[in-house]
């Protein structure tokens, strides 16, 4: 276990969040045991660092792509 992640509950995590965040893509880098989101796909001039949100766990990548999200809906992303 790194950074509160068990090593077989990746995959399960990873579910969890794409169904919570469908308009999102997530991955889980394994070299560093980091939380990676990216919103799309968008258009090249729509991608900005509003698209990306990464974190030591799931459920701090999952509050910052709550966070983005009211963001973008402000902004009318």
């Amino acid at each position: 276990m790194r950074n509160g992640t068990v090593v077989g509950d990746v995959d399960a995590q990873k579910a969890a969040l794409r169904e919570e965040f469908p308009g999102w893509s997530i991955i889980h880098t394994t070299d560093t045991d980091r939380w990676w989101a990216m919103r799309g796909p968008l258009a090249p001039e729509d991608m900005d660092k509003a698209a990306t949100v990464d974190a030591d766990t799931p459920d701090g990548l999952r509050s910052g792509i709550r966070a983005l999200d009211v963001t973008a809906a402000r902004d009318g992303l």
